[in-house]
């Protein structure tokens, strides 16, 4: 129920009644209305929403400083790695607790975030350090919204568009030449099962013998090997990057033959992949492996032919990061066909879209494919 009283002449308030809060009648109330009629409208968005389930209270009015950091401290600190807690940490206590800690919770709307945005780019953040804090406050207000705090969550704004660098990855025969070339390198067994997987380089280095099903050809993915940034220690964790990244990963035959053969020989530890100690193997000093391996073949031909230390044979192959080979097992499996929501879940991806945009110019390279695919399908029946 709602009670109107003109202040003055054009200044009208409004009470509403929006039922009871513990054991006390619980209104909300506004002024500064120029007409009875504007007080009557906003009367019924408020009711409107209550009837959604809506109801400002109190809490509503905490202030956003205090807001965040308790939804940090008692909810999101147990969803996520202890790195990405560290990340976390940084954006809202570097950027959205001084711009914004000062506004209570219900007064953000989506001027308030725009200039905040505004702000960040005007100072010199990236289009894409810019998104992760807009995407930190997010998160926080998702959580507001769920609990009834607010009724929108208000990052409705406009953005600079983030330029996507391409993907870099090797083709089928760069990968043969690499994998023949290490068939006998301390490295043959993480790169063969990262090729064949797509795995994150922490879920490789974390990945156990009990994770693994030869019976069935699987692997069940659920923890990760981590360096904490703060105490520079390595650890197994169980918190994994998102929640799809939990999974199962069917393996290819030639993979489940060659991880029997290993098996066999595996040291007193659970660890699939190895440290030179065997050991849980540390990710950086897997990935600076790879790159110090890749280096070799970046000789021209003709320093080649002028070296001591010959391979076998010779390949310019082009730089790239552990992380490359994760793209890589997803290209080579998008040109041969494979369905894209198989490949998302694969690679442990949030959605779908996630995947399409990340292989945005592999999917444009297939265009011609698809037609040369209609051409091979109809080229018999149209000319006969």
């Amino acid at each position: 129920m709602a009670t109107y009283k003109q202040i003055s002449k054009y200044n009208w308030s409004v009470s509403v009644s929006l039922g009871y809060e513990d054991g006390k009648q619980n209104r909300t109330k506004k002024q500064g209305f120029k007409t009875k009629k504007d007080a009557e409208k906003w009367a019924t968005e408020i009711v409107s929403k209550k009837h959604k389930g809506y109801v400002p209270t109190s809490e509503s009015n905490i202030l956003l400083k205090d807001f965040i950091t308790k939804w940090f401290n008692e909810f999101k600190i147990n969803t996520i790695s202890i790195n990405t807690v560290s990340n976390y940490k940084s954006r809202i206590n570097t950027h959205i607790i001084p711009k914004l800690g000062h506004y209570k919770l219900n007064k953000i709307t989506n001027i308030v975030v725009q200039d905040f945005y505004n702000s960040l780019i005007n100072e010199g953040a990236k289009p894409s350090s810019a998104k992760k804090i807009l995407e930190t406050l997010s998160n926080c207000l998702r959580y507001a919204q769920k609990n009834k705090l607010i009724y929108l969550v208000p990052v409705d704004i406009d953005r600079v568009p983030i330029e996507k660098n391409k993907v870099s990855f090797w083709n089928k025969s760069e990968v043969d030449f690499f994998l023949n070339a290490i068939k006998d390198n301390y490295l043959n067994t993480p790169i063969l099962i990262e090729i064949f997987t797509g795995l994150r380089i922490g879920e490789l280095c974390g990945l156990r013998w009990c994770d693994v099903d030869l019976d069935n050809g699987y692997f069940i993915i659920r923890n990760q090997a981590i360096i904490d940034k703060t105490t520079k220690t390595l650890f197994l964790s169980d918190k994994l990057k998102t929640k799809t990244s939990y999974r199962k990963i069917a393996l290819p035959e030639i993979l489940v033959n060659y991880l029997k053969s290993i098996k066999d020989n595996a040291l007193d530890t659970d660890f699939v992949v190895l440290s030179r100690e065997g050991l849980m193997c540390n990710p950086r000093n897997l990935s600076m492996n790879f790159t110090k391996e890749i280096s070799r073949y970046k000789l021209s031909l003709a320093d080649y032919k002028k070296s001591k230390n010959k391979m076998d044979s010779y390949m310019n192959l082009p730089q790239l990061s552990f992380h490359g080979l994760r793209h890589t097992h997803a290209t080579l499996l998008i040109f041969k066909g494979e369905n894209i929501k198989v490949v998302s879940e694969r690679l442990g991806h949030k959605s779908i879209t996630e995947t399409l945009d990340t292989y945005t110019h592999v999917m444009e390279d297939m265009r011609n494919n698809t037609a040369d695919l209609l051409n091979d399908m109809f080229i018999n029946a149209i000319s006969n």
